[in-house]
C-alpha cells in the first residue's frame, strides 16, 4: 500500500485528537497572547511524559526557561524558513540542556509546535520508525540522507538538530506532496468530521500534524492501524 492509499484510508482516524488535545489548545493559546502561565506548561509536559526522569525543583527550573525562552522571541513571519526552525530548535535545545543535561529532542519540537503550530515539525520515536522504514521502500522519501537513522545516547545540540532537520524535512516533503489530497479529503468528509464531539480545528488539524499522526500510526506497534478490508 502506498502512503497516500494510507492517508484515504485513515484520514478521519488521524484527525481525531489525542487525549490531552484541550492542553495543546491552552497552550496555543497562552502562547500566542504571549501570557507565562507555569502550572499549564508543566501540566501540559506531564501530560506528554517530557519530564521523566526529572524531580520536582528541576522541572520548574525547566518550565521557567522554557518561558523565558517564548518571551525572549520576536515572533516570526509564517511560513518558517528551514533556517528559522534550525535557529529556534538549536537555541531551545541548548536552553533546556543548561538546566538539565539531556537530549530534550521531542520536548523542543513539541514546545516549539505550540508557538508555530502550522511549521514545527513533532518529533516522535514512532514517527521516527516510520520515515526509516519507508525511506526504504517509497520513492517519496529515497532521495533523502540515511542521517535520519538512530541517535547515539548523550548526542550534543549539533548532532540532534542535524538528526531533526532531515526528519522534519521528510514529514514535510510529504505534507506538501499530498496537500491537494488531505484539501481533497477535507471537503469529502466534512459532514463526518462534524458528527464527531470534537471541532475541526486548523491549528490541532494542520497539514503537517495530520501526516505526523499518520505516520505514528504506522510506526505504532502497539496496534495495528491496517487498510480495512
Amino acid at each position: 500500500m502506498s502512503f497516500r492509499s494510507y492517508i484515504e484510508s485513515h484520514f478521519i482516524e488521524a484527525c481525531d485528537p489525542q487525549r490531552n488535545v484541550g492542553l495543546d489548545k491552552s497552550m496555543l493559546t497562552m502562547l500566542k497572547k504571549q501570557e507565562q502561565d507555569p502550572i499549564l506548561v508543566k501540566t501540559w509536559m506531564q501530560s506528554y511524559g517530557l519530564f521523566q526522569g526529572i524531580n520536582g525543583v528541576d522541572r520548574e527550573k525547566v518550565v521557567r526557561r522554557f518561558l523565558d525562552f517564548a518571551a525572549s522571541q520576536e515572533r516570526l513571519a509564517v511560513p518558517l524558513s528551514d533556517e528559522d526552525v534550525s535557529r529556534l530548535v538549536l537555541s531551545l535545545l541548548k536552553s533546556l540542556n543548561t538546566e538539565v543535561p539531556r537530549g530534550w529532542l521531542s520536548a523542543t519540537s513539541k514546545l516549539l509546535w505550540c508557538m508555530y503550530p502550522h511549521d514545527v515539525v513533532i518529533y516522535d520515536s514512532f514517527v521516527h520508525r516510520a520515515l526509516t522504514v519507508m525511506q526504504c521502500i517509497d520513492g517519496d522519501l529515497s532521495g533523502f540522507n540515511r542521517k535520519i537513522g538512530r541517535l547515539r545516547a548523550g548526542s550534543d545540540p549539533h548532532t540532534l538538530l542535524a538528526h531533526y532537520m532531515t526528519y522534519q524535512a521528510m514529514v514535510r516533503h510529504l505534507s506538501h506532496k499530498h496537500a491537494d489530497l488531505l484539501l481533497e479529503l477535507r471537503r469529502r468528509n466534512g459532514n463526518a468530521l462534524k458528527l464527531k464531539s470534537w471541532s475541526f480545528d486548523p491549528d490541532i488539524h494542520s497539514d503537517i500534524r495530520i501526516v505526523d499522526k499518520l505516520l505514528w500510526m504506522i510506526g505504532d506497534p502497539s496496534d495495528l492501524h491496517l487498510n480495512p478490508s
